[in-house]
């Protein structure tokens, strides 16, 4: 089937790029379905680097990841919400909250662990290589995710 937007050439980029950020979402919400996991894809960022630093601020996290405060202030509510991370705060500067996983949190990252791995390993394979430039290397992404979805190609490796 003909793609326009691969036919439109680096006009489209922004497009391309939407799109397979759109599928690599969708796909792995599908992944974490399957494997009985309540988790919002677009919370990772976040979720990973509190757990990896064990206690991270709104200000670590957007200088880490280049998001806006907004986004981060509602990622950070939308994860204490469902009881994942707890805060404190700062005693030095009251208006400093250190964020944590909680229980809940820790005993989720746990079970996120190897489902990562999975993932991870599968995107390694599908971003490995030769194009000779950013739009090819894409087109080569998408036609392998049109033979085989990602939540395919992981579950069956998980």
């Amino acid at each position: 089937m003909h793609d326009e937007l691969q036919h439109i050439g680096e006009l489209a980029l922004g497009s391309r790029l939407k799109r397979l950020s759109d599928t690599m979402m969708r796909e792995t919400r599908e992944i974490y379905g399957a494997c009985n996991v309540d988790f919002d894809p677009y919370l990772f960022p976040i979720f990973k680097i509190i757990a990896e630093d064990q206690i991270a601020t709104t200000t670590t996290l957007q200088t880490k990841l280049k998001y806006t405060q907004p986004a981060i202030t509602q990622a950070l509510n939308k994860l204490t919400y469902k009881d994942l991370v707890n805060f404190t705060i700062d005693k030095q500067d009251k208006r400093k909250k250190n964020f944590c996983l909680s229980v809940k949190g820790k005993e989720l990252h746990l079970k996120m662990i190897p489902i990562w791995n999975a993932i991870d390993k599968q995107l390694k394979w599908l971003t490995q290589g030769s194009a000779t430039n950013l739009l090819h290397h894409i087109t080569h992404i998408e036609n392998q995710l049109n033979e085989k979805s990602l939540s395919k190609r992981v579950l069956e490796n998980l």
